[in-house]
């Protein structure tokens, strides 16, 4: 599986496991995942200090915020953070990222119907 890694103040790997799955049921109540986050940018260092954790027992939720904070324009951008939080997320939990459909419009000419014999 691929490793997520976040650039703080060392190379951070993300994991989202059962215990990364509790703190964020502990944090966010019994939510479906994909309404974690999602709408709350505030929720972010939450996020990913769940996933973080796991290698640093001394991390606190505000600790992963000033890193975070102290690494955007240098090492990537707020939403390049959230992007690689999130594809950890859902990688781990083995959900696959869901792209909305758009419907193509015709190019030309519409459809014709073909004639019964």
């Amino acid at each position: 599986m691929k490793d997520y890694i976040l650039n703080l103040d060392k190379p951070r790997k993300l994991k989202f496991g059962y215990k990364a799955s509790r703190l964020m049921r502990e944090k966010f109540g019994n939510k479906d995942f994909a309404d974690i986050g999602i709408k709350n940018i505030d929720d972010m260092p939450v996020i990913a200090w769940c996933g973080l954790v796991w290698e640093d027992p001394d991390l606190t939720v505000e600790k992963v915020e000033e890193l975070l904070d102290e690494k955007i324009s240098d090492e990537f951008t707020v939403v390049g953070s959230m992007t690689i939080i999130i594809s950890a997320l859902a990688a781990h939990m083995g959900v696959k990222p869901v792209k909305k459909k758009t419907k193509k419009q015709p190019k030309g000419k519409t459809p014709t119907k073909k004639k019964e014999k």
